[in-house]
Formats: C-alpha cells, sequence, structure tokens
C-alpha cells in the first residue's frame, strides 16, 4: 500500500518533535541536500541532451553578439 504525502509529512511531523535540536539541523541539511541533488540531476540530464546543448550554445553566442530581447520586453510581452 502506498503512502500519500500528507500521511508522511504527518509521520514526519511526529519524528521531528521528538527530536533535539542537533539532530533536527542534520535532518534540515540532509533535506536540503535530497533537494539540490535532484535539482542537479535534472540540470545534468538537459545538459546531456545534444539539441539542448546546442540551443544553450547558440543562446550563448547571440547574446554575446548583443542579438535577442531583453527579459523586461519578453515579460511585458506575456
Amino acid at each position: 500500500m502506498e503512502k500519500s504525502i500528507k500521511q508522511i509529512q504527518q509521520k514526519l511531523g511526529l519524528i521531528l518533535t521528538n527530536l533535539p535540536l542537533k539532530k533536527l539541523e542534520q535532518v534540515a541539511d540532509y533535506a536540503e541536500y535530497l533537494k539540490s541533488r535532484e535539482e542537479w540531476e535534472a540540470t545534468m540530464e538537459l545538459m546531456n541532451d545534444p539539441a539542448m546543448s546546442k540551443d544553450i550554445e547558440e543562446g550563448i553566442a547571440q547574446s554575446s553578439q548583443g542579438e535577442g530581447r531583453s527579459w523586461r520586453e519578453i515579460k511585458h510581452n506575456l
């Protein structure tokens, strides 16, 4: 049986309530590590995509030549 997010959050809440400060800090540090690792893996997946790498390189080249549009212009047109 698969647990729901709410069930897991409740379980964590009970566990965290009884942990001393030092252990809470360790749990928070580990949670931050897991989050950043997930983000890094997603970034690496994109960077390993040849089409995406080509698009990024083209964008960098265009930007260095003064081509493209400013973020404000793009945001204004949304």
